[in-house]
Formats: structure tokens, C-alpha cells, sequence
């Protein structure tokens, strides 16, 4: 029998079936045509009577068509025969072959066994029920008055039977007995009941809102968001809950419902938010009309409101019935179908991705159509600009996968590196030898040209973006890539940028939207040029102008900047917060040579707070060789001698502010506020005992060191320059340097600084 909650509002349909029970054990037989959409209960109600009837001395026998005996001739006669006194199958005629369309075996039967007692017959999911067995129903059904028989057909309405069961669910005699979904009284009255329920009255009423918009008053979909809700103990949502039991729920009402209106839910479910009547009749490929049936069925199964899927979680249940094979044709035929009527370009593309990632699921590839490519990469440039840089990239990964036969549109693998990188710039790296190519095919007024660019620079391809800045002229992409290059790379064209320079590019990129790499380092450039204020002012502009602030990446680079703005000031507590976030946001590998700027924002805030542990944890975090080549790596090297400092390694430290010396000196710059090496150079040298005056190296350029060091150890100019692979007259102009800026007038002279310095204390002494 079923449970309490199986039989809510169900009392009116029950007491009229057990009304006519009742008139069977009179004498007065009749037929009762039990109909509801899939999970109102039929089977629940069919279960009370039954036993019903058993108590009261009937005689009970139960049959259950299925969709899979459908073609079995007397399969449901025979499941009724099996159970009477001498049945032993189905009836004679359809055993041996003869008089098979004799229906009355059936009538005989039961008209036998209803002379001792009442018998009660029911059939379940009766519109699958064989030909032969309808019609031997049929026959019993205009015979029933004089017998103590009662017929119980159960099946769901607007069904499309064979003509003998239509014939008996309209038979005169056949008392129709229709069950819906419940309304919100009844959905309280199922929360509260025992055992379905786990709930107080006060509790399942003031629920019953909620769960009857979920349900639609389904008790099938409410006996599985009942099951989720109690999985979700100990602390249960008010709210329903779409979990496995739910989804199952929704699966087992479409199984139960008829094939069209299957096929409808799922196009509902693959269409979600596009879809209209229209669109749905096109996608089915029938008439308007055809379809109205199926969405009634679906309304009175709880399953549709308002022509929609009831909620996501039915959509997800439906979706996640389909097979890799079927989902990947029904999104290829929304995809083709919104491509028709013109739908949007992201529209159709999500289909596409969709049914790609069936087939792939799947095992298979399959052909695209030759307009799906430009729909993807169309569908990506309208992703970007919107901040979906996620989208972009799964967009056009599709596209590359696609066969559309080698015609791809120019950059696309550009425009693929860019999406990826703003959600993970590591996945680039794959990509870097394809963005070399572009860069060298690209023409440099295409946006695309410098965003391959910036993320070569990005992963410190400094030499080709180099080559390619040389000959792209002097548009403003151009002029933007080369300011960057030159301040990530000094050298390599020309000189640092000037701070109004640098401002003058920040101007474009707020309306250009350049590389995000471009922004860090131009904001940088301001800063280390002692431009805070126009730096900062420029970090809220930049980032509030940029649509796509919200991606991992640009998050990283805004935080990151932000660190190495607050601790150039002074807020070091307020720095540490952004840089330990721009490192949680990215990976080591995710920064390429950029690691640097956070790194040494934290290092120098970690020092400055006394945190020498913390600074000696990110100093063991892995960077690249090439970030030692640009501006982020001369940052890390301040901030990591100043550790070093701070922790009693004067000499060690030493020799990182060296390194910032020879970086400077090989860039043609001076230090200055920003790239100050001296001070703390000169800091380490008292606590090794030394004075700046008495560092024989400290001066001296990188090159100039070669030859003192050379010239000291008594090698003629010829020499020199033959070593140094250099000519003699440039090893005469560096030894000029040279005795000028040690005050010294000869070999003889640098032989004695040098065996001083020799002579110096071990590191960390003071």
C-alpha cells in the first residue's frame, strides 16, 4: 500500500473507486478509467484499493502494461489469467493460434470467479496495453453490469491510444476518475504527513509556497526534493533543493510521459532562454499547433510554467538524461536552427560548444558547417569586450577544433592566447611559438599585433618583440608596445620613456583597451619615475576603464600594482594585503617575468615589517631567468638585498645591489629615487667595515669593472681589448673613466685598490 503522503488530496478519487467496489459486491459491476499525468499518484491509488478490496474478501487481479510487451498479443490478459483459479497463461485462442480474435476467454474467466465474490481488475499505464488485450477489454467492459466485476484502468490522459482502448476509456459505462497535481494546501499537507513528511504543520505551511513552485505540485518531484532535503542534514535549506533525487524525479515523469512530449522537453532544455513557440515547432519540425498537446502535458506534469522549464533544475535534469550522441545533435540542430532565424552570434555559439563537447565526449569529431568558425571567433570579439574572457577562449578553442578546411580568420590564435590569458596566463606558454608568427604576419595597426606583443613581453619574449617593434612605424599600437619594451627592457629602444610620454600612451589605452601587460608596466614607469600621484590617479582610471577588470589576470596586475604603490609610500601593512593577493590570484608561472612586481612589493613590505621569515618564504618562490633582464627583475633585486640587509648578509646583499648597478649602467640610466642601489650599497659596506669611498668597484660601470680588473693585473690595452672582444681605443676610453672616477693614475695604482678589496671582511662581519 502506499504511504500517507502518496494519497494526499486523494481521498475523493478513492472514495468513488470504493463506491463502486462496493456496487460489485452487489452484483452491479462497472469500470472506472483512472487518468493523470505521470507521477499524480495513479499507481499509488491503484495500490489502495487493491487493498481495500483484499480486506473486504475481493478477489484482486493486477496487470502492468509496458512500452516494451506493446507488440506481445495478450500480454496484459495474460499477466490477468495467470491469476485466476485454472489460468495458467493467456487464453486458449491466442496459445494455439485459433480464433484469436475471440475476446470473450477474458469475460468468462472473471464472470467465473465474480459468482463466489467481488472481483476487482486493475491496469496500469494502460496506454500501453497490446491490441488483442484492448479489445478483450472492450468486450468485458459492455458486459460488466450483470457481473460483481470492477475494471480500474490507470493511464495518463491526451494519449493517443489504439482505437479498441480509446473505444474503452469512452465507454458509457466507464466512469472517468481524473487526478492533478496538488495545490499549495495539498503540498503542506504532504510535508506534514507521516511517513512522507519530516516536518511540523507550522513548518510544512510556511514551506508550501516555495515547494509547490518548484514542484508544481508533483508528488513525485515532492517525495525527490523531499529525499534532498533530508540529505542535506544536519542544517537543512528552507528552500528546496534540485538534487539527485529531484533530477531523478523529472527524469522518471518524462519516461513515463508520451514520446512527443519528451522530445519537447528536451528542445525546452537545450533551447533555455531562446526559446519561443515559433522556434520550438521549427526545432521539432512540425506545425505550431503539433506542439501545444505536448506543452499541455508537460503544464499538468508540473514540469512547465509559463511555457518554460519550471527551473534550472529541471533543465539540468533533462540535459543530463541525454546521451553524448543525442546531446550533440540536438545542440547542432539549435545551433542551426538560431543561425536561420539570426540569432546573436554568442547565441548560436554556445550550441556549437555544446554539441562539440558531446561529440568529443563521445568519441567522435564530426564536420561543422562552413559557417560555424566565423560565428565562434565573431561570437569570441563579442565576448571580450564584455568581460566573458572564459567564454572567449572556449569560443574559439572550438573553432580550432572544428574542420572548416584549414580556413581559419587571421590572429584567431591571438585572440584564443589573449581569453586564455586573462583567466590563466600560464596556459599561454603553449601558444608563445604561434604568437611569434602572428607577431611577424599580424600588421601592426591590428589590435591583434599587440596583444601578441604583450603577452610575448608578458613571458619574456623581449628579443621578438623587439625585432617586431623595429620596423612597425609610428602608430599608436606601435609607439604603445615600444614604451612598454623600453621600460620593461631599457636598451632596446632607447632610453626609459619620459613620465608625460608614458602618460600620453596611458590616455590611449583607457579608449584602445590595449595589453593589460602595457598598463602594469606603464603604471610602474610613472611610479619609478617619482610620479606617484599621476601613477595612482592612473590606476583607478585604467582599471575602472577596462571592462574586463573583473578576470583573474586583470585582478592580479590591478593588485599587484596597487601593492607596489602602497609600499613605495610607506603603507606597508595595506601593501602586503594586495601583493599576498596578486600572488593567491596567479601562479608563479601564471606571472612569466612579471612575477617580479608582486614579489618584490611583499619581500620589501615583509622587511619593512621585521617579517624576515615571510621574506625569506617569497624569496624561495621559483622565477624565471629572463626577469632578471628587465625592470621587475631590478625590483626584485633591490627588495631581496634589502633582506638580506636586514638579515646580517651584508656582503650577499651587496652583491644584489651591485647587480642593480650593472643593470642600470648597461641601460644607460641613473639612479634615482625610484632605483636607488646606492644607499643601501652603501649600508652594507659599513657593516662590513667598509666606507662607499673605500668600494674600489661600487663606481664603476659593468664594463669598466672588466677592464680595471684586466688592467690591474698588469695586461697591455692590445690585451684587454683581444679578451674583451672589443677595439683598443674603447679599452682607452674605459680606462679613462676609470682613473678618473677611483682618482687613480696608473696600473700600478688599480693593482692596490684591488688587492684592498681583496683583502676585505667576510660577509656579514659588523
Amino acid at each position: 500500500m502506499g504511504t500517507v503522503g502518496d494519497l494526499i488530496r486523494r481521498e475523493d478519487p478513492l472514495r468513488l473507486l470504493e463506491g463502486l467496489l462496493t456496487d460489485a459486491g452487489k452484483g452491479r459491476g462497472s469500470a472506472a478509467a483512472l487518468t493523470g499525468s505521470p507521477g499524480t499518484g495513479k499507481s499509488a491509488v491503484l495500490r489502495a484499493l487493491s487493498a481495500t478490496a483484499a480486506e473486504a474478501g475481493a478477489t484482486v487481479l493486477g496487470a502492468c502494461a509496458t512500452e516494451a510487451e506493446r507488440g506481445l498479443p495478450y500480454g496484459v490478459v495474460g499477466q490477468l489469467l495467470s491469476g485466476t483459479a485454472g489460468g495458467t497463461g493467456p487464453p486458449s485462442a491466442a496459445r494455439d493460434g485459433r480464433d484469436a480474435d475471440r475476446p470473450e476467454t477474458l469475460y468468462e474467466a472473471l464472470r467465473a470467479l465474480a459468482a463466489h465474490r467481488p472481483v476487482v481488475v486493475t491496469v496500469d499505464d494502460v496506454h500501453h496495453t497490446d491490441e488483442p488485450s484492448a479489445r478483450c477489454l472492450l468486450y468485458l467492459c459492455g458486459r460488466l453490469a450483470a457481473t460483481g466485476v470492477l475494471l480500474v484502468l490507470a493511464g495518463r490522459p491526451s494519449s493517443t491510444p489504439s482505437l479498441p482502448l480509446a473505444e474503452v476509456l469512452r465507454h458509457p459505462r466507464c466512469v472517468p476518475v481524473p487526478l492533478r497535481t496538488l495545490s499549495e494546501d495539498g503540498v503542506a499537507e504532504f510535508l506534514a504527513a507521516r511517513p512522507a513528511g519530516a516536518m511540523d504543520a507550522a513548518t510544512a505551511r510556511r514551506l508550501a509556497p516555495d515547494w509547490h513552485r518548484f514542484t508544481g505540485g508533483n508528488p513525485r518531484l515532492l517525495h525527490g526534493v523531499l529525499a534532498d532535503h533530508r540529505d542535506c542534514g544536519p542544517v537543512r535549506p528552507a528552500r528546496p533543493v534540485a538534487g539527485t533525487a529531484f533530477r531523478r524525479a523529472v527524469v522518471g515523469c518524462l519516461r513515463g510521459a508520451e514520446p512527443a512530449v519528451t522530445r519537447t522537453a528536451k528542445a525546452l532544455a537545450v533551447l533555455a532562454d531562446q526559446v519561443t513557440l515559433t522556434l520550438l515547432a521549427r526545432f521539432l519540425g512540425v506545425p505550431e499547433r503539433a506542439v501545444v498537446p505536448s506543452l499541455a502535458a508537460l503544464e499538468a506534469t508540473g514540469l512547465l510554467d509559463v511555457g518554460r522549464l519550471r527551473h534550472q533544475g529541471v533543465s539540468a535534469a533533462v540535459l543530463e538524461s541525454l546521451t553524448a550522441e543525442e546531446s550533440a545533435r540536438l545542440h547542432a540542430r539549435a545551433a542551426r536552427v538560431l543561425y536561420d532565424t539570426g540569432a546573436e552570434p554568442p547565441v548560436v555559439a554556445g550550441h556549437l560548444v555544446a554539441a562539440q563537447a558531446a561529440r568529443t565526449a563521445d568519441g567522435g569529431t564530426g564536420d561543422a558547417p562552413s559557417w560555424a568558425v566565423p560565428v565562434l571567433a565573431e561570437a569570441a570579439r563579442h565576448a571580450m569586450p564584455a568581460g566573458q574572457a572564459r567564454r572567449a577562449a572556449e569560443f574559439l578553442r572550438t573553432a580550432h577544433r572544428l574542420h572548416d578546411g584549414g580556413q581559419r580568420p587571421d590572429g584567431m590564435l591571438t585572440t584564443l592566447a589573449r581569453a586564455e590569458w586573462e583567466s590563466d596566463p600560464a596556459s599561454v606558454i603553449r601558444h608563445l611559438p604561434a604568437l611569434e608568427r602572428d607577431l611577424a604576419a599580424l600588421r601592426p595597426d591590428d589590435g591583434r599585433w599587440a596583444e601578441a606583443a604583450a603577452l610575448l613581453l608578458w613571458h619574456g619574449r623581449h628579443d621578438t618583440v623587439a625585432r617586431g617593434a623595429a620596423g612597425a612605424g609610428d602608430g599608436t599600437r606601435a609607439r604603445e608596445v615600444r614604451t612598454a619594451l623600453a621600460h620593461l627592457c631599457p636598451g632596446r629602444q632607447g632610453p626609459a620613456p619620459a613620465p608625460d610620454a608614458v602618460e600620453r600612451v596611458l590616455e590611449s589605452l583607457v579608449h584602445t583597451l590595449a595589453p593589460p601587460p602595457s598598463v602594469a608596466a606603464l603604471l610602474v614607469a610613472l611610479l619609478y619615475a617619482g610620479e606617484t600621484d599621476r601613477a595612482a590617479r592612473w590606476r583607478e582610471l585604467t582599471g575602472a576603464a577596462e571592462p574586463a577588470g573583473t578576470t583573474p589576470a586583470r585582478q592580479a596586475v590591478v593588485a599587484a600594482t596597487t601593492a607596489v604603490l602602497h609600499v613605495r609610500t610607506g603603507s606597508y601593512d595595506a601593501g602586503a594585503g594586495h601583493a599576498a593577493r596578486a600572488l593567491a590570484l596567479l601562479s608563479p608561472a601564471a606571472w612569466g617575468v612579471a612575477v617580479g612586481m608582486p614579489l618584490a612589493a611583499a619581500v620589501r613590505a615583509a622587511t619593512a615589517r621585521q617579517a624576515h621569515d615571510e621574506a625569506a618564504r617569497l624569496l624561495r618562490v621559483p622565477v624565471p631567468d629572463a626577469m632578471f633582464r628587465t625592470r621587475a627583475g631590478l625590483h626584485y633585486l633591490l627588495a631581496r638585498g634589502g633582506h638580506l640587509l636586514a638579515a646580517g648578509r651584508a656582503r650577499t646583499a651587496l652583491a644584489d645591489f651591485h647587480a642593480c648597478r650593472d643593470l642600470l649602467a648597461d641601460w644607460g640610466e641613473r639612479s634615482r629615487d625610484g632605483l636607488d642601489w646606492r644607499t643601501p650599497a652603501d649600508r652594507a659596506l659599513r657593516r662590513l667595515g667598509d666606507t662607499p669611498d673605500d668600494d674600489p668597484v661600487a663606481v664603476l660601470t659593468r664594463a669598466e669593472r672588466r677592464v680595471a680588473l684586466l688592467a690591474a693585473a698588469g695586461c697591455t690595452n692590445r690585451a684587454i681589448a683581444a679578451q674583451l672582444y672589443v677595439t683598443p681605443s674603447t679599452v682607452e676610453q674605459h680606462l679613462t673613466h676609470v682613473y678618473r672616477k677611483l682618482r687613480v693614475r696608473s696600473r700600478g695604482d688599480l693593482a692596490k685598490l684591488a688587492a684592498v678589496r681583496a683583502a676585505g671582511p667576510a660577509d656579514g662581519a659588523g
